[in-house]
């Protein structure tokens, strides 16, 4: 039975300046550096309008993997991270997104919506893991839910100092 992820995030700036971000190859590699994963990439960062793709790719280190994962995986895993962005006549901003993780049986996919909140903003990020290993899927998920979680927090920290820059 697959994991739920759920992440909502603050911002003190408008959804179009937050979106804009996501646009910005600058600050999409800064990001990426600073989570600190083995030979982070942009892979693909289209830009049309109201819309933006977004695939980016990074490894990570098998020694920092909890073990109950490490055991199914050779070797550091990479994992590719596809976002399709789209602006709704709203103003809102909405995308599908995926994570593949390299070299595993398992796939973390789901929306994102970003929104006005107050004079700020609000990023609020749905999912679910799937592993479809008998008797350790559902352990690797939640190891999975946890990791991309805690990553979506130093981004939404990361997202923040940069705004206040």
């Amino acid at each position: 039975m697959p994991t739920k992820l759920s992440v909502t995030q603050h911002f003190d700036a408008t959804p179009d300046t937050v979106f804009a971000l996501f646009g910005d190859p600058t600050f999409l590699a800064a990001r990426l550096e600073a989570n600190q994963g083995l030979d982070p990439e942009i892979v693909t960062q289209e830009v049309d309008g109201g819309s933006v793709t977004l695939v980016t790719r990074q490894g990570i280190p098998a020694e920092v993997l909890p073990s109950a994962v490490a055991g199914f995986i050779q070797g550091d895993p990479s994992t590719q991270r596809t976002e399709n962005w789209t602006t709704a006549a709203d103003g809102t901003h909405s995308a599908d997104w995926a994570v593949t993780i390299k070299g595993a049986p398992a796939n973390l996919k789901g929306t994102m919506k970003l929104d006005a909140e107050g004079t700020g903003s609000v990023l609020v990020i749905e999912g679910t893991a799937t592993v479809p290993i008998p008797l350790f899927g559902g352990k690797i998920e939640k190891v999975i839910v946890e990791q991309v979680t805690e990553l979506l927090q130093k981004e939404e920290t990361f997202t923040q100092q940069h705004l206040g820059s």
